[in-house]
């Protein structure tokens, strides 16, 4: 288990992994960020250590990155310790984007994170990697203080997962809010939509197939519902995007 781990960055992954990690009695003992504010608005809530300074950050044997995927290779670069262990938290960044002489590594936690928002951290699948096995388990100890879910997950196979991430969590919420412009457009509040989500939601989590929860005038191919619905979309931006998964989900269920 790392003695000593440094924080790269401030965001919201950087909040929930110092609180996770910490709670878990995890000695994080610095956070770094290049905006000084935001890494000792971070690091005044448990009493560590910050710097927004590269040439300050301490000699560890964990540093993790949570930056923005095109921030982790230049911050990678310029970790000056080889005796350590360096790994990001990106779901679609390889391995190779760590620029160094250190041991490489991965520590993805899958979920979608805000500050304003508790999460409950032992639900969080955590996905890892490294360049060698004893680093491998190192990073399965450390997540499995966090998380009931460990798995070890190469870059090509993380990257397809965090694609599935996205198709479930980002684009779901994009439809969120589209149902929500809708019906700002007829003065109704979104809250009218919010039994249908949450039904929608609870089939799958309590156990239903994806497959088995559609229904729908798509599912049935009920072309009368769909033409009504395409003709009121017809100067709207969202009118492709109708077409788009409308013709996907009549292609699974009638293919």
């Amino acid at each position: 288990m790392a003695k000593k781990v440094v924080i790269l960055g401030a965001g919201n992954v950087a909040f929930h992994l110092t609180k996770a990690l910490l709670e878990n009695t995890v000695n994080v003992v610095q956070i770094f960020n290049r905006t000084l504010e935001k890494a000792e608005n971070l690091a005044n809530n448990y009493n560590i250590r910050f710097t927004n300074q590269i040439s300050e950050i301490e000699q560890a044997d964990l540093y993790i990155i949570c930056a923005s995927d095109r921030a982790i290779s230049e911050i990678s670069y310029y970790i000056p310790f080889e005796d350590c262990l360096v790994v990001h938290t990106s779901g679609s960044m390889p391995v190779s984007v760590l620029k160094g002489k250190y041991r490489k590594g991965v520590f993805y936690p899958l979920q979608t994170f805000s500050k304003k928002r508790m999460i409950e951290y032992g639900d969080i699948p955590f996905l890892v990697e490294a360049e060698n096995a004893d680093d491998e388990q190192l990073l399965v100890k450390l997540s499995e203080r966090i998380s009931k879910e460990v798995h070890v997950v190469d870059s090509e196979k993380r990257l397809k997962i965090h694609m599935a991430a996205i198709w479930a969590g980002n684009f779901t919420n994009h439809m969120y809010f589209i149902g929500n412009e809708v019906c700002k457009q007829q003065n109704l509040p979104f809250d009218i939509l919010r039994p249908l989500i949450k039904e929608t939601c609870a089939k799958v989590m309590d156990g239903m197939l994806p497959y088995d929860a559609q229904t729908g005038p798509a599912k049935r191919k009920d072309t009368l519902v769909i033409d009504k619905h395409l003709a009121l979309l017809e100067n709207s931006k969202y009118l492709q995007v109708y077409k788009t998964i409308t013709d996907s989900i009549i292609k699974t269920y009638n293919d």
